[in-house]
């Protein structure tokens, strides 16, 4: 465990954001407001009518219980204010008013708050609830906090260049872009960097729908998540949001925020990034060089890489529904009671592991960031930002331009979330298992292969060894090219690589991932199996190309 790279609570960023949390709502009124002022007459109609259909319609639809009150009522009612100005001299003033109004509403909506009190208790509480998921049920979860947090440091493990994230913490702009693949990934992720990382608390967005919860909407009220609304699609609310995000950076509060955009159902590590939010940081970087402060934003990308996601399986048969429509039918076998059961007695009797892996900083363009906070070109000299956005010694505001330079920062994340996927045998097991079936059932698409009966899954466990090895030879040899990141257990035997990755993939399931019976290697669950092996699928031709 780290030690806290500052003391005083107070001192915090967030803390300090939270206290000025009204004056920060007015900035981001009055910044949105201004966006909005400069479009015509004609423009400022569209967004407005654009954004009042497509909210009418959400609240018809798809209503959640943590809307904020009267949306129905609201939206009626600004819907006959904007019909009855349309017919007035002075339309586009009212529709300006209107606006001022939404970006009002939004704001107050969007913006989290931070409380120390509570961040102590919920720490207390996480301590707990992370000792029950990750170590066997005992008397230890009535340890102190500290002495929790001692025994969870070695089930929640933190590698990568966390050293050199620490040391560009002081006077930068931290931005973590992790992976997502559960619900816990906000809590988990601030968790773990303070407590095992040191690292202040960091303010995060986290979806709308995840307040419905009384219980969690306490806490993330007043733990610095920032509401977002992903059913809100209209121009009013994606700029207020996007501004919302962009001056959090450029007040330098340390943030999280996971740019595929909702949790990945396939169980592959994204390939494909929202650019929204990216560019909202790249926005925050370009503002900063402007005004002369010498505060740079650091992207680094994570990647969470848990033994067993508790979601696996609904999330597979979300991704294998909408890929594989009326070619996939759901075959269940045990009762919804037995399955719980089984759940409730896998959490308390195993234990798993979680890993968060820090990759190389990098600056808004996708440039490494040594441990001064210079950006390095590949050739190891200083790079300066200014250079990216001023032209004939003038800053100019070029949005195609600044697009492009957002697509290429996606790519250095995607990079480096392959590079940086800590790679243990519970994934790897998982991976050779099913790439095994599919070579013996050549010709057959994915869809097809997880609807075969699980009896058909049943190879001899020799066979399978000889595969493993091959793979692991391969991996090797990329660990060895900095292209992959393995854990020290997979320069283990084979033997005991595969034993340790059937004992520990998908370990809180119902039904088992992987065992071996008469020396057979078995599944009792293809779906997730086929979940888990897509973690690695991106690496795929790179590990058969050996």
């Amino acid at each position: 465990m780290k030690s806290p790279l500052i003391e005083d609570l107070n001192q915090w960023p967030i803390s300090k954001l939270s206290v000025q949390r009204d004056e920060f709502v007015q900035q981001v009124i009055k910044d949105v407001d201004r966006q909005f002022n400069h479009l015509g007459s004609l423009e400022l109609d569209q967004a407005l009518s654009k954004t009042i259909f497509q909210e009418r319609q959400r609240v018809k639809s798809n209503p959640w219980k943590a809307d904020p009150p009267n949306e129905a009522a609201y939206f009626k009612k600004l819907l006959k204010e904007y019909n009855e100005s349309k017919e007035s001299e002075i339309s586009f003033q009212k529709n300006k008013e209107s606006t001022h109004r939404l970006i009002h509403r939004y704001t107050e909506e969007i913006a989290g708050s931070f409380t120390i009190p509570t961040f102590h208790f919920a720490r207390k509480i996480l301590s707990r609830f992370f000792e029950v998921v990750y170590n066997p049920l005992s008397f230890s979860i009535f340890y102190s906090t500290k002495k929790l947090q001692g025994r969870l440091s070695k089930k929640m493990i933190i590698n990568g260049e966390i050293d050199l994230v620490r040391k560009l913490f002081p006077g930068n702009s931290i931005v973590l872009v992790p992976t997502h693949s559960s619900n816990l990934d906000s809590i988990l992720v601030g968790f773990m960097s303070h407590a095992f990382g040191g690292m202040p608390a960091f303010t995060y967005g986290a979806g709308l729908n995840l307040f419905d919860s009384e219980f969690f909407a306490f806490f993330m009220n007043r733990l610095g998540a920032y509401r977002v609304d992903r059913r809100k699609k209209n121009p009013i609310y994606l700029n207020t949001l996007s501004t919302y995000s962009r001056l959090i950076v450029e007040k330098g509060v340390n943030m999280i925020f996971f740019p595929g955009g909702t949790r990945s159902r396939s169980g592959e590590v994204e390939t494909k990034l929202k650019l929204g939010l990216l560019n909202a940081v790249l926005l925050a970087q370009r503002n900063l060089l402007e005004r002369k402060d010498s505060r740079k934003v650091i992207i680094v990308p994570v990647v969470i890489g848990y033994e067993s996601v508790l979601e696996a399986r609904s999330l597979i048969l979300q991704h294998l529904r909408a890929s594989g429509q009326e070619k996939f039918i759901v075959r269940e076998k045990n009762s919804p009671i037995k399955e719980y059961i089984n759940f409730i007695w896998g959490l308390i009797k195993k234990e798993s592991k979680v890993y968060l892996t820090f990759g190389q900083p990098i600056d808004v363009f996708g440039n490494a960031v040594n441990d001064q906070g210079k950006s390095i070109h590949h050739l190891g000299g200083e790079i300066h930002l200014e250079d990216y956005f001023i032209r004939e010694e003038m800053f100019v505001h070029d949005s195609q331009r600044e697009s492009i330079y957002t697509k290429e920062l996606a790519e250095s994340i995607v990079s480096q979330y392959r590079k940086f996927n800590f790679i243990t045998p519970s994934h790897l097991v998982s991976f050779c298992a099913f790439r095994f079936f599919k070579n013996r059932h050549h010709g057959i698409d994915d869809i097809a292969l997880v609807q075969l009966p699980e009896e058909e899954f049943n190879f001899s466990i020799d066979e399978f060894e000889v595969f493993v090895q091959e793979v692991i030879n391969n991996l090797q040899s990329l660990e060895k090219q900095k292209k992959v990141t393995l854990s020290e257990e997979l320069y283990k035997s084979v033997q005991d690589i595969i034993q340790e990755g059937i004992n520990r993939a998908g370990i809180f399931h119902n039904r088992k991932v992987l065992f071996v019976e008469n020396n057979r290697l078995q599944s009792d669950d293809l779906f997730t199996l086929y979940y888990y092996y897509n973690k690695l699928v991106n690496l795929e031709s790179e590990i058969f190309e050996h």
